[in-house]
């Protein structure tokens, strides 16, 4: 006889204040168990592509180049938004200003400042993903990171993965079940892992583009959105 004994978080109207008390929940095993833990997957294709731009400049002074920078990104987040990123979505992540030099003959000499700053963004139509990179090379970006697919809402995906890992789970269970001599198996416990899908971001170099030249190419592809779950089974007759 084995007695399975895990951890469990049980919230109660008194615990109003967020808090959680741990409890312990004793199962009793009359017959041999099975241990699995599973994982599946289903691919989608993703909905947002999220990346990273922004402007350098360089000046012989702090003051010119902070100045210009802000002109510069100023038109580059206008440009972001006309195109159909909203505000919610645009995200400053680094502004820098450092002094430059050159090195000459072992000596470092001053060549002035430089500044910088970058954005995150989430673009929601990937269609316009090409064109989107293209106008901001016209309207001064002068670096891009990126991108990076996911999927807004995944939910759904999660659970069609829940469901893959449940039906191979039980599927593996009952035949090791029968292989011992029993007809069948019940759960005692199943814990969930969490498990993340994702696209990768690949850097990339803006440059201005000729009129006559193609939009830039990109390639979505698919993610595979996972689930993984342990499970606890109890051989039965």
């Amino acid at each position: 006889m084995r007695k399975i004994i895990f951890a469990a978080l049980l919230a109660t109207a008194a615990l109003a204040s967020g808090e959680a008390m741990a409890t312990q929940v004793n199962i009793t095993a009359a017959n041999p168990v099975i241990d699995l833990t599973i994982t599946e997957s289903v691919d989608t294709k993703p909905d947002i592509a999220t990346f990273s731009t922004g402007v350098q400049t360089m000046a012989p002074t702090a003051t010119e180049a902070v100045r210009a920078n802000n002109v510069q990104m100023a038109s580059v987040v206008a440009r972001l938004k006309t195109l159909g990123i909203a505000e919610r979505d645009i995200q400053t992540t680094q502004i820098s200003l450092n002094q430059q030099f050159d090195y000459r003959d072992g000596q470092q000499i001053f060549k002035g400042y430089q500044a910088s700053n970058m954005v995150t963004s989430k673009l929601r139509d990937l269609k316009k993903l090409g064109a989107f990179l293209d106008a901001l090379a016209v309207d001064g970006a002068t670096s891009f990171n990126g991108p990076t697919f996911s999927i807004d809402d995944d939910s759904a995906f999660r659970g069609a993965a829940r469901d893959k890992v449940w039906a191979t789970a039980m599927n593996r269970a009952q035949n090791l079940a029968r292989k011992a001599g029993y007809n069948d198996v019940r759960v005692l416990r199943v814990e969930e892992t969490d498990s993340q899908g994702g696209g990768y971001p690949r850097p990339m170099v803006m440059r201005a583009m000729d009129a006559s030249e193609k939009s830039t190419p990109i390639a979505p592809g698919e993610l595979s959105v996972g689930a993984t779950l342990s499970f606890t089974f109890e051989m039965v007759k």
